[in-house]
């Protein structure tokens, strides 16, 4: 029975992701992200900026299929992606729920939450580096619940590999030492466990070598010699603080709408008592903390590992309701699979507004509401065609821009004007 479930989730979500797949390059880093491909050349570099992994795999891919389109490669790396962290979440709630209906609902909340969705249909990073980080977790629940020191194994180095997906990673490192206390706690016998604990270290002392070899900045690595976003996000006034709190918890009720209040079905006391849902807490809080403060026009994407972990207290507060309430199973199961409607109405409902009005033709150039409020992206507006028509913009996007450029620049040697606007 569970493999029918996998095989829904697999052919459900391919062909959503793939019918909202973007028509055109999008705005952000997906032009740089092609041109990387395009290129065709591996990298050793281990930088913040770099995601080695990532990186190195869609050129792994071109090499092997250099008969397939640098845009598809992209595209259907994330798409894919997402699939396998949607299939993991499944048997994470499995472990956690029993219930495979239940599991279903929250792997389909989480396929359907606007970030995780909206990063899907582009061109990025983060799905990529959910595979490891959602395999982590996988592994983290099953040594939580089996004390078997080979699983605790597999997550230091499933947590160590997601660095060189994305170093954002290392924020996760206290959930680790969470379960390396619990193997003390409970007497798990193994000689080798004192080395485990220093698995994820290893790892991110791996992501040195290259500076240091180079003579290169070691900042780098965690941040960036050139940019100040770390440092600017540690100089924010209260009252900007504030207001990135009240950013943030908007994002957590765009992403889940009414599942948010199945947290409210979780004793108090079980955050404490129960391991899964305590480490839960170490995994997100850090992550909720960095990414609500960090000072980049997108924060929005960093939140994506508080989500998973978050989606997955949510679904065990969801299996406690249906457990009470068993009644409103079908009703929670209609408004989960409707989240799309639930979006398209949200942007509906904005138009209406003159505020909503005005923003979306302050942000034409984005396709306005459309950009900010629905998470697929075919039909898109483009970076390349709003580069080449000189469009105006009332935000500073001059590294989009450049990077933009430069792939016209590569692309125009084989295509005309009019068919790059089309990319």
């Amino acid at each position: 029975m569970k493999k029918f479930y996998h095989l829904f989730i697999t052919l459900f979500f391919l062909i959503i992701y793939r019918l909202g797949s973007f028509s055109k390059i999008t705005f952000g880093d997906a032009a740089g992200k092609i041109l990387d491909i395009e290129r065709n050349q591996f990298t050793y570099e281990t930088y913040s900026i770099t995601h080695f992994l990532y990186f190195n795999f869609n050129i792994l891919i071109h090499k092997l299929f250099p008969f397939i389109d640098t845009i598809e490669i992209g595209r259907w790396v994330n798409i894919i992606s997402a699939v396998i962290v949607l299939n993991i979440l499944f048997s994470i709630l499995q472990l956690l729920n029993k219930k495979l209906w239940i599991s279903l609902l929250g792997t389909v909340a989480f396929g359907f939450s606007f970030t995780f969705w909206k990063n899907t249909e582009n061109i990025e990073v983060y799905t990529f580096c959910l595979i490891w980080i959602s395999l982590y977790v996988l592994f983290a629940i099953k040594f939580v619940q089996n004390k078997q020191s080979k699983t605790l194994l597999f997550a230091g180095i499933m947590l160590g590999v997601s660095l060189f997906s994305h170093v954002q990673g290392v924020l996760l490192i206290p959930s680790y030492f969470y379960l390396y206390y619990l193997a003390f706690r409970n007497n798990v016998k193994n000689r080798l466990i004192f080395s485990y604990f220093f698995i994820p270290f290893l790892f991110l002392a791996l992501l040195y070598i290259y500076p240091i070899i180079n003579n290169e900045s070691l900042k780098n690595v965690l941040s960036s010699s050139e940019k100040s976003w770390v440092s600017d996000s540690l100089k924010k006034d209260l009252v900007n603080y504030s207001k990135d709190l009240m950013k943030a918890l908007g994002y957590i009720i765009y992403n889940f709408w009414f599942l948010n209040f199945a947290i409210f079905f979780i004793p108090i006391r079980n955050f404490i008592k129960d391991k899964s849902l305590l480490f839960f807490i170490i995994f997100g809080l850090p992550v909720f903390c960095f990414a609500t403060i960090y000072a980049v026009s997108d924060n929005y994407v960093f939140f994506l590992n508080f989500n998973l972990a978050y989606l997955i207290i949510l679904s065990i507060g969801l299996n406690n309701f249906i457990t009470k309430f068993p009644k409103y199973t079908s009703l929670v199961s209609i408004l989960i699979f409707s989240t799309p409607l639930y979006y398209y109405s949200t942007k509906q409902l904005a138009m209406q507004t003159t505020k909503g009005k005005e923003f979306h033709q302050q942000k034409a150039y984005k396709d306005g509401l459309n950009y900010y409020l629905l998470p697929w992206m075919n039909n898109n507006k483009g970076i390349l065609e709003v580069i080449l028509n000189n469009e105006e913009t009332n935000e500073d996007i001059e590294w989009m821009k450049e990077t933009g450029q430069k792939l016209i620049d590569l692309k125009s040697k084989t295509m005309t004007e009019e068919e790059i606007k089309k990319l």
